[in-house]
């Protein structure tokens, strides 16, 4: 077989072996590829992934049809982990070869045992060593290592990562223990209005005394509480300025994070001196691209082992979201000493990137967590909080709420009729899809249009002080934006009926009717960033709105709108920013990760999804404070219908054994 041909770009698999194979006799190997490729979708994966496995099994010229399809298919399988989040595949034991199964059952089931054999056969007798290898210090595209299939570079970077956090779990900070204790005791109580609970004290004591510390608890258990006692407390043990650093990983949660420690950094009522200045200089966080100097084009970053964080801490806000590469760039950009504290909730849903290093580290280093379990924000003497807070709970312990019987949770109320709503508490609205979008149209009025005042801010015209918002309008434009972060629509998908998409079109044509004007983002619309601007430095998942401002020279426009992360408001030029963004009345609970609403709609999709999961359930019930309805069939909440695969991850074992699984 001659040299494989280079794939042109946006060319798929099969034409590209379709053409080579007019050199030989004729294959079904182009068929299988085709096949893959219009089943893509159903297995999780973009069709360009098929092309990647077969480019990969193009590197063993000497295979048979046979061989090529067993190594293809295989190879895809540890893909379609990948996207799902895990950083190894199973290849012995109960869960071996799961997706490669799914796969067979798809294309063809009585040919699934034959190429099973064939696919052992490249691991227990090396048949295919330009793809799969043992030696993780000899680099081939995939390993076998102690019964998992690994991608080399996921492999590489665990091992990195893991190396990093065995010279930092279990080793003291630089802050001495009387030091710590009595920074403790300075903010047990004293100038804050509320006092810290036992649980937290433990946790801001755990978090000065570490090197590394992982603070995990739900949804309003005082996490943000914890990060400005911990700014007080370092400010008086002479930390201050520059020496604390804040981030999160996306642009929303800086920009929340920031916002929930400015509101308790004002709450506080005493005079000490480090609060003052903490007051008049709240830090600003930034998203862990920014913090660590992301250069976009050449996808490095500034800080790294030999350009390391100028920073004595770096605390991080939802860390959940955080993946195994990013984590572990992490780690490479702060030095040894440096105080790591990691807060986030283990049980929402993990990174949308490999790995789930946050939950993998609660697992392994007990000694350096502290769980937080009393909901401030959902108090259990608030009815509609204490169901949505049960609610959330059961979902997240795996425990049935949708039997043979139907509903089997008493937090939940169904209604038959989008006028039965209270919005309050937890809420199933059992109907079909003309049902749904009643629904919307009721919600469109009582959550996007706004009362009188909303309305005269969403038309008003806001003067611009260069590209900012004028600061004296600030305080008028953050009721706008408080309005704007009263109340959202989620979905699981960005297609299909009950998908991202079709909801915004929904909500953009109502909108449009009312407004009697027709344009792709009217004046007073929602918008998201979809992609990273690091000239702009706006992030994906960053939220805005359409408004009339006042520039330079008289010149009035519509614009968008976004918070900065430091405060104030920035504008930007519609057409700048074309093909980055999107209406934003609904977003899928991923992008909701990071965010509090007051009300959420959850709409369920028309069939059971592989991405339908108890996290996605949980996340979503979780980000609102008063009400959560939940759209569509309600069987769809039930244990049989809810996936629950934990990612497969070697973390945990690597942290265990000293680094050396899998040789």
């Amino acid at each position: 077989m001659s040299a494989p041909l280079p794939l042109a770009p946006h060319a798929t698999a099969w034409e590209r072996f379709e053409r080579e194979d007019l050199k030989r006799q004729p294959s079904r190997y182009p068929a299988l590829l085709r096949e893959l490729e219009r089943r893509a979708v159903s297995f999780h994966l973009e069709p360009h992934a098929v092309a990647l496995a077969a480019e990969l099994t193009s590197l063993c010229p000497y295979l048979s049809d046979e061989e090529q399809a067993a190594l293809t298919l295989l190879t895809l399988s540890t893909l379609v982990d990948l996207s799902r989040g895990s950083t190894r595949t199973p290849a012995d034991g109960p869960a071996a070869y799961a997706h490669l199964r799914r796969i067979y059952r798809c294309l063809s089931p009585e040919a699934a045992g034959p190429l099973l054999k064939i696919s052992r056969g490249f691991l227990d007798r090396g048949a295919a060593p330009e793809v799969i290898g043992r030696d993780p210090d000899a680099y081939t595209p995939l390993l076998y290592l102690n019964g998992f299939l690994y991608h080399q570079r996921l492999y590489a970077a665990e091992g990195r990562l893991s190396a990093r956090l065995r010279e930092r779990l279990g080793r003291r900070s630089g802050v001495s223990p009387a030091a710590a204790a009595a920074a403790v005791e300075a903010v047990r109580g004293g100038g804050a209005t509320q006092a810290l609970s036992e649980e937290q004290l433990a946790a801001v004591s755990l978090a000065l005394s570490a090197r590394v510390s992982l603070i995990s608890g739900g949804p309003g258990t005082g996490k943000t509480s914890i990060v400005v006692a911990l700014l007080r407390a370092f400010a008086r043990l002479g930390l201050g300025g520059g020496a604390v650093r804040l981030a999160a990983p996306t642009g929303k949660a800086a920009w929340r994070m920031g916002e929930s420690i400015r509101e308790g950094l004002a709450a506080l009522s005493g005079e000490h001196p480090a609060d003052a200045a903490l007051r008049a200089a709240p830090p600003t966080p930034q998203t862990l691209h920014r913090l660590l100097g992301y250069h976009p084009t050449r996808g490095t970053f500034r800080h790294h082992p030999n350009a390391p964080l100028e920073a004595a801490v770096v605390m991080v806000d939802e860390s959940s979201m955080i993946d195994v590469g990013l984590m572990e760039r992490l780690l490479a950009a702060t030095r040894e000493g440096t105080q790591l504290v990691l807060l986030g909730d283990a049980d929402q849903l993990p990174s949308v990137g490999a790995g789930a290093v946050f939950r993998d580290l609660l697992d392994a280093a007990p000694g350096a967590r502290a769980r937080l379990t009393r909901s401030y924000r959902m108090r259990e003497d608030n009815p509609a909080g204490l169901a949505i807070l049960k609610f959330a709970a059961q979902i997240c312990a795996g425990e049935e709420v949708w039997g043979a019987a139907g509903l089997s949770s008493p937090w939940v109320r169904v209604v038959a009729r989008p006028e039965d709503l209270t919005y309050e508490g937890v809420s199933l609205l059992s109907c079909d899809l003309p049902e749904q979008w009643r629904l919307l149209d009721r919600w469109a009025e009582r959550f996007v249009y706004g009362d009188e005042r909303v309305r005269a801010l969403r038309g008003r015209a806001w003067r611009l002080d260069g590209l900012r918002v004028a600061e004296e309008e600030r305080a008028a434009l953050g009721e706008l934006f408080a309005h704007l972060g009263r109340a959202r629509v989620l979905c699981l998908t960005q297609s299909l009926d009950a998908g991202v998409s079709r909801v915004n079109e929904r909500f953009h044509a109502r909108f449009a009717r009312r407004a009697g004007a027709e344009a792709p983002f009217l004046v007073g619309e929602p918008l998201m960033m979809l992609h990273n601007d690091y000239d702009r430095m706006l992030f994906n998942g960053d939220q805005g709105l359409v408004l009339w401002v006042d520039a330079a020279g008289g010149r009035r426009a519509p614009m968008a709108v976004f918070p900065e992360l430091g405060g104030g408001f920035r504008a930007y030029e519609l057409e700048a920013l074309a093909g980055r963004v999107e209406h934003c009345y609904a977003m899928t609970v991923h992008k909701s990760q990071g965010s509090e609403f007051d009300h959420v709609a959850l709409l369920l999709p028309p069939q059971r999804l592989p991405l339908l999961s108890r996290e996605l359930i949980y996340t979503a019930v979780t980000r609102s404070r008063a009400s959560v309805t939940l759209v569509g069939d309600g069987s769809l909440l039930s244990l049989r219908a809810l996936n629950h695969t934990p990612r497969s991850s070697g973390l945990v074992g690597r942290l265990r054994e000293g680094g050396q699984e899998g040789r």
